[in-house]
């Protein structure tokens, strides 16, 4: 009996050994890549400093051009959108780089399946905190975690549980070594040669995803910082009513909105979409110039 209690303890403290070596790894790793995202993400909420965010999903990262932007409006412009991501991730970001520096103007843009609806891939808002686990000893952060999940908030503690199958990522980001010529904006090339598919207008409110929708342009104000939100154009969108939750949001909140999603400018020229849902590298200059003016008159008066 004696010997299998010692072999129970034995086996427990080797897990515990390998959980804190899996998490100094991944700690590490956090720190010291040189290349991708999480590289990106570390100097973004670590280091670095910017006059102008932009905040979103893939749409935010393809579709406002941060070079021309910068130098038109003279501001450092820092395009801060990820793939598959919205509000949540934004929130936790910003709420980590206020904790180091205060920004010039937040330009948010808004994508209803990551800020405004129930997504069939959200796994109940999980997806969204994928990034901020390595910082999850930020109290603002931590306290995401815990909103999103309380089970993740407690696995988030363990090494292995906290970074899982991003080490492999992480090891390869370490290997190459590679600088953002484009201050976080990724250009798309190709151009859209069909019709989009008809759309399923059967959608059901997020009110979690409207809450930190709610929370981030508290935060802004709170901090007395200039925020646009914004809906970038989508091709073959009759009408704005997907973003209208937001939309009436900001005008309770006396926050700008600038609404592109069913602009028909944009819907009259298909080549300057890369598919329905991003614009190519034309469309998105095309886009940047067109909210260049609200951009200046906002930062100049606030």
């Amino acid at each position: 009996m004696k010997r299998y209690i010692i072999n129970i303890l034995l086996f427990f403290a080797i897990v515990a050994v390998i959980d804190f070596g899996v998490g100094f790894a991944g700690d590490y790793l956090t720190n010291h890549v040189k290349s991708g995202d999480t590289k990106r993400t570390n100097d973004l909420v670590m280091n670095d400093t910017h006059d102008v965010l932009i905040l979103g999903s893939s749409r935010a990262r393809h579709h406002y051009d941060t070079p021309f932007l910068s130098d038109t409006l003279g501001l450092d412009v820092y395009n801060a959108g990820y793939d598959g991501n919205g509000v949540v991730l934004a929130y936790g970001i910003l709420e980590m780089i206020l904790d180091r520096y205060q920004p010039k103007m937040i330009i948010y843009d808004v994508e209803p399946a990551f800020d405004i609806n129930v997504y069939a891939e959200d796994n109940n808002h999980k997806r969204y905190i994928a990034r901020l686990k390595p910082y999850y000893r930020n109290k603002a952060v931590g306290d995401i975690i815990e909103d999103v999940s309380t089970d993740e908030w407690y696995k988030v503690h363990s090494g292995m549980m906290r970074y899982n199958m991003s080490l492999l990522t992480m090891l390869t980001e370490g290997m190459r070594n590679s600088k953002d010529g484009n201050n976080g904006y990724s250009p798309l090339q190709g151009i859209y040669d069909r019709e989009p598919a008809k759309a399923d207008n059967k959608t059901e409110i997020d009110t979690f995803k409207l809450k930190y929708i709610d929370k981030l342009i508290a935060l802004a104000k709170t901090r007395q910082i200039p925020i646009v939100m914004i809906a970038s154009p989508k091709y073959g969108q009759a009408n704005s009513t997907d973003i209208e939750p937001v939309k009436n949001l900001c005008a309770e909140r006396y926050v700008t909105f600038l609404d592109y999603y069913a602009d028909a400018e944009f819907q009259s020229h298909k080549e300057w979409f890369k598919e329905p849902m991003h614009l190519n590298a034309e469309g998105a200059r095309a886009f940047s110039k067109n909210i260049i003016m609200c951009l200046q008159i906002k930062y100049t008066v606030e």
